[in-house]
């Protein structure tokens, strides 16, 4: 359809998108064609590129590409807050569809809760319930302490939002990584020992990971002593944090009695 006007807020058109919203200016009539070339193919893989794009500046660069998104460079980003629910979202697909194929093999889950008690039980559905909000709480809690630790930028507590943002989905696809890796042990079964040693590489990765992130956001900023204690005393928060926020939702589970607790956080 041409028209000299925007179809959607009636501005008068100067180039190829309105300069009031953003609209092409060449709003063609809707067919069967048009509607599968354009409207469904363009619009899958317009947001599988921006999803790829961002999973990889996540991966390989994750501060950098903060600064840059921070800076202005933001469209070709994925929403990086909604690609963190998708891939929750998958990590938990993939490590509930591993647990039935296990019960399918008439196998034991790793977390068993069996013998578990009322209390651990309780805490446990809690936590799996509020799995997302609790791995969001890393945002926040890593943004206020970054503000803290790394201000010679003089970015504000929003923009290191978003660098914790992006350095939290990368440790979550390395997470997924890691749970696919362990389908595996469905066709050769893994040892005990192998699975323990293979989860405590996967935790020193992301630890190693979130450093990395961060020194590619402030390291040019720091001399390499300056920057290792800013990194382990924003550690030590990250840890009292999320060490305080577990102590009271254990309280309040167990009316502050605290005995024996077993917990799985995933």
């Amino acid at each position: 359809m041409e028209s000299k006007y925007c179809l959607n807020c009636k501005k008068e058109l100067t180039g190829k998108y309105c300069s009031g919203c953003g609209q092409k200016a060449d709003t063609h009539r809707i067919t069967f064609n048009n509607f599968i070339s354009h409207d469904v193919l363009h619009g899958i893989f317009h947001i599988e590129k921006g999803m790829l794009f961002t999973a990889k500046q996540a991966l390989i660069r994750p501060g950098t590409a903060s600064l840059d998104y921070i800076a202005g460079k933001r469209k070709p980003y994925y929403n990086v807050f909604l690609f963190i629910l998708l891939t929750i979202g998958l990590m938990l697909f993939l490590k509930h569809f591993y647990n039935d194929l296990l019960i399918n093999q008439g196998r034991p889950l790793s977390n068993d809760s069996i013998n578990l008690n009322q209390a651990s039980k309780t805490i446990n559905n809690i936590l799996s319930q509020k799995t997302k909000i609790i791995i969001f709480l890393f945002v926040p809690f890593a943004a206020l302490n970054s503000f803290i630790l790394f201000n010679r930028k003089k970015l504000n507590l929003s923009e290191h939002f978003i660098i914790a943002g992006m350095i939290l989905l990368g440790a979550l696809i390395l997470y997924t990584i890691g749970n696919i890796f362990f389908y595996l042990d469905l066709i050769i079964e893994f040892t005990n020992t192998f699975t323990n040693r293979v989860g405590i590489l996967l935790t020193f990765l992301i630890f190693l990971y979130i450093g990395y992130g961060y020194y590619n956001a402030f390291g040019s900023d720091y001399s390499t002593l300056g920057f290792s204690y800013r990194t382990l005393f924003f550690f030590m928060l990250i840890f009292i944090e999320m060490s305080i926020m577990l102590f009271i939702t254990i309280g309040m589970v167990t009316n502050w009695e605290f005995g024996e607790i077993t917990i799985s956080l995933f």
